[in-house]
């Protein structure tokens, strides 16, 4: 070995070290945005009590609400990301999602908790794409796929741990309140304050220990994409960024109906309570998020090995074909145990099936367009997923008018969901495997 080598060797895994320990802390701030996000669906009763509300209300609360202004920051998210500094930003997104978490607790109003609600969106809607544009500068090329579902799988951690572990805090604060501890707010507040306290602290050690990376396009230089050469390189592929764009968040929206109504689904059929709901949703949606996340890109890089370069779009097929083959009866069997193994398989096709397609994005999309297309595409995930999703629920379960509509609204809109992201995918698999043979060149910018 030469002397060189030998100087660059510890450099390098010096290098390799700070990047995975950065993934890790990205991922860890990206658990902790979910547990925030998430937890108020393990207090839909209390808040539905305290403030009188209806289901299409708590819906507005928790899923249209944040939606509306978490999709549209995303895209000026991913544009500042694409050219400012990204450590920065995350740090100013976490500290007003973690604010505004602490502060619903002392909430005394439901416009109070939406506004607050729109305030947790603003904050983390700077965290995904500022993470993604982040990684791909982190990590060489053939890293970059594995570290983005590192993270992502890392982030569907959130919200099985604020199931089950709020069931665990839910239950620890009443334990006290029965042991004599007074205080003057109720369980519910008390949650939203204690959940919002981690993402604070754990903010303020990425600010300490993280540096900002160098870019490793346009030799090292920020220089943001214009919004004229994102919609050239949009309409170079229309049919296939639409088909990619569309059954990913139709198959996310799948995962968001489940995370939204299956624990007031199951506490409404089987007449559990919020802490045996949750602790009983929270280890399948941590194994169903884990294994889909994990699974289906693991699957692709195995049939791509195989020599078929549309692999991307046949993983993200099958995964589809399972989402619909589970969610169609699972939410409404009577027998518990068995719809929350189909619920489980369901959440293995739909969170697999749209993870593997934003995974995908750091081949697909330009590297210095990488950050604002990931915001594209979660700003339609969320804006369907998260913000018509927790209405659209409870209206098709009231149009079907039984004892268990909620059960049968979880179950017909992720049946057609499922249905038509099958459609998606196989209309554009020709396209995607010349494109992926190609390289997926990029348009030329003008100058």
């Amino acid at each position: 070995m030469s002397a060189s080598t030998r100087s660059q060797a510890p450099t390098s895994l010096h290098a390799d070290a700070r990047a995975w320990l950065v993934l890790a802390m990205l991922s860890a701030l990206y658990v902790f945005s979910l547990i925030d996000r998430q937890i108020f669906v393990l207090l839909i009763g209390p808040i539905k009590a305290q403030f009188q509300l209806s289901d299409v209300q708590i819906g507005l609360l928790i899923g249209t609400a944040f939606a509306a202004v978490y999709s549209f920051l995303g895209i000026p998210a991913g544009r500042i990301a694409d050219s400012g500094n990204r450590k920065l930003l995350i740090v100013a997104g976490a500290l007003i999602w973690c604010a505004s978490t602490i502060a619903s607790g002392f909430a005394n109003s439901y416009i109070a908790l939406v506004l607050l609600r729109l305030g947790l969106a603003a904050g983390e809607a700077v965290l995904t794409p500022a993470a993604h544009s982040m990684i791909g500068d982190l990590f060489p090329r053939d890293k970059r796929s594995l570290a983005a579902s590192l993270y992502t799988s890392a982030g569907l951690i959130g919200a099985p741990l604020a199931f089950g572990g709020g069931a665990l805090v839910i239950s620890g604060i009443e334990g006290l309140m029965a042991g004599g501890f007074q205080t003057d707010m109720q369980v519910w507040q008390l949650v939203l304050f204690v959940v919002g306290v981690p993402s604070l602290a754990l903010a303020i050690l990425f600010l300490l220990l993280v540096r900002e990376p160098q870019r490793t396009s346009g030799g090292g230089k920020a220089h943001a994409p214009a919004r004229g050469d994102v919609m050239r390189q949009i309409a170079s592929r229309k049919k296939l960024y639409a088909g990619l764009f569309f059954s990913s968040v139709f198959a996310s929206g799948c995962s968001y109906a489940l995370n939204y109504w299956t624990i007031e689904s199951l506490k409404r059929d089987f007449g559990w309570t919020a802490i045996e709901a949750g602790s009983a949703f929270g280890p399948v949606i941590f194994i169903g998020g884990v294994a889909g996340a994990l699974g289906a890109p693991w699957l692709t890089s195995r049939v791509r090995a195989w020599g078929r370069p549309d692999a991307v779009i046949l993983v993200c097929f099958a995964f589809a074909a399972v989402t619909l083959a589970s969610l169609a009866i699972g939410p409404v069997l009577s027998n518990p145990t068995l719809r929350l193994t189909l619920i489980g398989a369901g959440l293995i096709g739909s969170l697999g099936g749209s993870m593997n397609i934003v995974i995908a994005m750091q081949e697909v999309a330009p590297d210095r367009m990488r950050a604002t297309f990931v915001a594209l595409l979660y700003m339609g995930i969320t804006l369907f997923g998260a913000g018509a999703i927790p209405v659209l629920v409870p209206m098709v379960g009231a149009m079907v008018n039984e004892v268990n509509g909620l059960s049968s609204g979880l179950a017909i809109v992720c049946a057609v969901l499922s249905a038509v992201g099958m459609m998606l995918l196989w209309w554009i698999r020709a396209d995607f495997e010349r494109e992926a043979i190609a390289g997926f060149p990029v348009v030329a910018a003008r100058a």
